[in-house]
């Protein structure tokens, strides 16, 4: 067995994978680095993708880069690794797939998204949706996440910000669980969970934390973590890639907006968002696409871990209130 190869291991217990990735324990044996990794761009992967200024640059020009798209030197998936789909022993299943581990970074070490201009969010925007159009060219790419870490309780191993994009050759349980309840919601009502959320929240307002005229972000019903907001389309459609310029700008705004609100209200604290978009494996036309954002208050305890039932002490309209008035 090549002990350096990724493999995802199913747990039948609990009906769910878990990733067991050995490269990436070498990132905890690097050596200590003089500087910022991201401010010496030429030092790290090849880039994949470049912009400047809002322009798409040629990748091997980074004299001028503001938002760029490199390998990660210590990803958990490797392009191209030979891939078994499955192997059984008794009870046990496990995979080896390839996979791409990228990040998107931000030029200015010093200013998190919350504090950068709508054009360079939008830049970060545009590399989620070209990236995501590019993998559809790999049949061992079944699902695209993208997240974003910011600060060291958040998980950031870096302070310089950025964001990193993962691609996996499955659909992983909770995420299955947030696409089959979109289904039945639709066979059963003939309408979208997503877009019924939307209009009951526009309806009642008080979770509200800012909208423009493509998009809504609240607190939702019941929030996972406090000052937890859902950034979504008004539009319904499944997968982020297929966005328009227009409601990218739009998203630039909130995206602005609600970091902006955490930042000022909530003290700059350490916050992770996440995109939840159709997976690649086939059509789902009846999901509707999402952004989760929250800030890393506190860390989760043991009967939160235990019993997997998160304990937000604030009220969620009260959450959506105080940040409403961040101005």
């Amino acid at each position: 067995m090549n002990k350096k190869e990724t493999e995802l291991r199913y747990d039948s217990i609990s009906d769910d994978w878990v990733i067991i990735s050995p490269i990436r324990a070498d990132r905890l044996k690097k050596k200590a680095i003089i500087g910022c990794p991201f401010c010496s761009i030429e030092t790290q992967e090849k880039p994949v993708l470049v912009y400047s200024n809002g322009v798409r640059s040629d990748t091997k020009d980074l004299k001028n880069w503001t938002t760029v798209v490199i390998p990660n030197k210590y990803p958990i998936f490797v392009p191209f690794q030979k891939s078994k789909e499955k192997m059984e022993e008794n009870i046990y299943s496990k995979i080896k797939s390839g996979g791409f581990h990228e990040l998107i970074v931000t030029k200015d070490h010093e200013k998190s998204l919350a504090l950068l201009p709508l054009d360079k969010i939008k830049e970060v925007l545009n590399c989620y949706q070209e990236r995501i159009i590019e993998f559809k060219d790999y049949d061992f790419v079944k699902n695209v996440v993208v997240f974003h870490n910011n600060g060291k309780e958040a998980g950031a191993s870096q302070t310089h910000p950025h964001s990193q994009i993962l691609t996996i050759p499955l659909v992983d349980k909770e995420f299955r669980i947030v696409l089959e309840n979109h289904e039945n919601y639709f066979i059963k009502n003939n309408e979208c969970l997503r877009c019924k959320t939307n209009k009951e929240e526009k309806k009642f307002k008080k979770r509200i934390v800012f909208e423009n005229k493509d998009f809504i972000a609240y607190i939702p019903f019941a929030p996972k973590f406090t000052y937890q907001t859902i950034i979504t389309p008004k539009r319904h459609f499944s997968r982020f890639e297929e966005i328009t310029e227009e409601e990218k700008e739009s998203l630039a705004e909130i995206f602005k907006e609600i970091l902006s609100k955490f930042y000022k209200g909530l003290n700059n604290p350490s916050y992770n968002f996440f995109l939840h978009t159709a997976p690649l494996d086939k059509e789902y036309p009846n999901f509707h696409w999402y952004f989760s954002v929250f800030p890393r208050k506190a860390a989760l305890a043991g009967f939160e871990m235990g019993a997997q039932m998160e304990i937000p002490s604030i009220y969620p309209e009260d959450q959506a209130s105080f940040l409403r008035n961040q101005k």
